[in-house]
């Protein structure tokens, strides 16, 4: 009985902290990728990443929010994301990033190639991701 009450306070003293990790590794992924990669040819981390968060039902809030926060990649996930699950919005966010700026690590197969900012927005607008 005491062990449970002190377990009480405890819980009740410190408010627990929810981290998300899947956004922040998300946030920081090295590369923007989808398909097989690498010379295994498996899914990147920042696709399997991106598949989780697309499956919550916070999802567009969720690529929104990496929108704001993440790196270049990170943006990159997060406009497929918002692309997928609301056309409308994501248009009025691609019109925002008037004068896109930036080069984005990919990788298609096993090539690592850096692309502008603008040429994967245009792809993404085009849903080829």
């Amino acid at each position: 009985m005491k062990v449970c009450l002190i377990a009480t306070i405890l819980l009740l003293a410190f408010p627990q902290i929810k981290h998300d990790t899947v956004l922040e590794r998300l946030s920081t992924v090295e590369r923007f990728a989808f398909g097989p990669t690498g010379y295994a040819g498996v899914i990147s981390p920042g696709e399997k990443d991106f598949r989780v968060v697309l499956a919550r039902s916070t999802a567009l809030a969720d690529f929104e929010k990496l929108l704001a926060t993440g790196n270049i990649q990170a943006k990159c996930y997060a406009l497929v994301g918002i692309h997928k699950l609301s056309p409308a919005r994501f248009k009025e966010l691609a019109d925002r990033l008037t004068d896109p700026k930036g080069t984005v690590t990919t990788e298609q197969g096993c090539i690592i190639l850096r692309k502008p900012f603008s040429t994967v927005l245009k792809q993404i607008a085009a849903g080829k991701y």
